[in-house]
């Protein structure tokens, strides 16, 4: 049977992947200026780099531990990242 690890940046993949599914069907009314197809697109590129993230984290890191706490730092600096990008 096959040990499947529950990581922070499988978390974000599904969530990333549930807004995209939510935005096809049209339930996303917030900022108008950004085409739905666009904000499909763009959570499915950030889908597929967080898996190949998720992917090589998992590669060289193998104590559970350590890669919850590695990749939730990785989660945390990301978000971060993203609200000070947005303030400026």
């Amino acid at each position: 049977m096959l040990k499947i690890k529950l990581t922070p940046l499988n978390i974000v993949v599904a969530l990333c992947l549930a807004y995209s599914f939510y935005c096809l069907l049209g339930l996303d009314k917030g900022n108008t200026a950004i085409s739905i197809t666009a904000k499909v697109g763009y959570s499915l590129a950030l889908t597929l780099i967080l898996f190949l993230t998720d992917i090589l984290f998992r590669r060289f890191i193998t104590s559970t531990k350590w890669l919850w706490l590695i990749e939730g730092s990785f989660v945390l600096l990301i978000v971060t990242m993203m609200i000070i990008s947005q303030k400026l």
